[in-house]
């Protein structure tokens, strides 16, 4: 694709054309809960390998990309988040309750790279544009993003019930909103 940035010269020229203009964005900017904590702005006037702590995330369902070195104590991927959806938010939240720090890294960057939706994107998204109770015969309570947000929520429950005392570093913001509101319960 011939807009994608090959250097991180390329990514700050493209960030700085303004918002009209712009050629690069944070990944998904409708899901500001899942990647709002990260201060782009920050991160584009970092210098290589300076790392800029992230002082609180904004949200529960936050889901940076991480890069860390494997240990044993490395909070897996949850096996019961298979396809799409709350893989990245459950190992991202059990890091930061297991004391894990977020930082920013100047110089490195991810470039998504565009496509369809997968197979269970897809399964995801039927019945999400539909009135509370039921859609075209479809219960909401019986789709699967209700049925991974309940897996979720069991998950949270057993995280904070079962794991050793909070050792939290990156707390939540101040400002932070009840993540729960947006779980299909």
């Amino acid at each position: 694709i011939a807009q994608m940035p090959e250097t991180m010269e390329d990514v700050l020229k493209r960030w700085r054309k303004g918002s009209r203009a712009r050629q690069v964005y944070m990944f998904d900017p409708t899901n500001y809960g899942g990647h709002g904590s990260t201060d782009y702005d920050k991160f584009m006037q970092c210098d290589p390998g300076d790392l800029y702590d992230i002082p609180c995330a904004l949200s529960n369902r936050y889901e940076p990309y991480v890069a860390v070195r494997y240990c044993e104590d490395l909070p897996p991927y949850q096996e019961q988040f298979t396809g799409y959806g709350k893989n990245k938010v459950s190992q991202a939240l059990q890091m930061r309750q297991s004391g894990y720090l977020y930082s920013q890294l100047g110089g490195g960057y991810v470039v998504h790279y565009p496509h369809l939706n997968s197979p269970s994107r897809e399964k995801w998204n039927k019945g999400t544009q539909f009135d509370p109770d039921e859609h075209h015969g479809i219960a909401r309570s019986k789709t699967r993003r209700a049925e991974v947000d309940r897996l979720f929520k069991q998950f949270k429950d057993w995280m904070y019930d079962e794991l050793p005392e909070d050792m939290t570093r990156t707390l939540l913001c101040s400002n932070t909103t009840n993540d729960d509101d947006k779980l299909w319960l």
